[in-house]
């Protein structure tokens, strides 16, 4: 979608008229704008869901996904969440937390690491409510295909020994979270998606993945970032140990099972789908060793 587009979008949903649609970056799943309204230059945020990711046009993902979107804001309800103010097929109009932040960008630049405590905290609450009607089994479906199902052949091509075994493993735990779980999950947890504002307040956005689920999905996919940024982003090595237990205990089952997908996530991003570009050889090895070392042993490297 095009500015121009969404431009005409806001203006007819919102029933106000728009002076200027501007794309955002950094999303990879949609195309984002940050919209302003022409009659008291307000701004909103606009979000279309193509039927494909929209940084990798060759992997499908179902537009569904907006009305999930829509249907987890209004479920979680500020102040955690923007709210919406207007919806169509495949677009929403949202409120504009303005240029917050990410968690990733506040922990690197010195921000408070308690952040991650309330954030722990909040997803064992979030995880205990009830979830509203998510019918959103198409992006797990896609998640198997393009990161789940892949992990054998990535970990072929890096000479990993035991690579058809890791590779088997991830697999079927993929292909069990294709059925619904007890849990409400949030779905995209990585830095991108936590707001911080200044007094250190957390906002949560991008719910266009949410689904019902296991937990160990959302454990794992932030602790997979939160490894990767104290690889190559500076982040204070452990952070992820501070989210864990904020969150609290978990089973034997869930923490093989979160590691299991921590690993898988690694690799997405080092080799895989949404491999980081520039990432030096010797990083992306070592990466790749502590990711099958994650799926081998469900567990961290060298127990940190």
């Amino acid at each position: 979608m095009r500015p121009a587009e969404a431009r005409v979008r806001v203006a007819r949903l919102l029933g106000r008229p728009v002076a200027a649609a501007t794309r955002l970056s950094g999303g990879l799943l949609n195309d984002v704008f940050r919209v302003v309204l022409a009659d008291d230059g307000s701004t909103v945020v606009a979000k279309h869901a193509p039927p494909f990711v929209a940084a990798a046009p060759d992997i499908p993902l179902d537009p569904h996904r907006a009305t999930v979107e829509a249907r987890a804001l209004a479920a979680v309800g500020p102040p955690w969440v923007p709210r919406l103010l207007a919806q169509a097929r495949g677009f929403l109009v949202m409120e504009d937390l303005g240029p917050l932040p990410h968690l990733g960008r506040w922990l690197a630049g010195g921000g408070d690491p308690a952040v991650l405590d309330a954030l722990g905290a909040w997803l064992a609450r979030h995880h205990a409510r009830p979830a509203p009607a998510l019918d959103n089994g198409g992006v797990q479906q896609t998640r198997h295909a393009v990161q789940h199902s892949k992990v054998g052949g990535w970990l072929a091509a890096a000479r990993v020994a035991d690579a058809e075994a890791l590779g088997a493993r991830v697999a079927a735990l993929g292909a069990a979270w294709l059925a619904p779980g007890p849990a409400f999950l949030m779905g995209d947890l990585w830095p991108p998606s936590v707001l911080v504002r200044p007094e250190g307040a957390l906002r949560i956005i991008d719910w266009e993945l949410a689904v019902r689920g296991w937990p160990a999905q959302d454990l794992g996919h932030l602790t997979a970032h939160l490894w990767l940024g104290a690889r190559l982003d500076g982040l204070a090595p452990g952070l992820h140990r501070r989210f864990l237990a904020a969150y609290g205990p978990v089973s034997a089952a869930a923490t093989a099972a979160l590691w299991t997908h921590a690993g898988a996530e690694i690799l997405a991003r080092t080799v895989g789908a949404f491999a980081r570009p520039g990432l030096d050889a010797a990083a992306r090895a070592q990466l790749v060793a502590d990711a099958a070392h994650m799926i081998r042993a469900g567990a961290a490297p060298g127990g940190s």
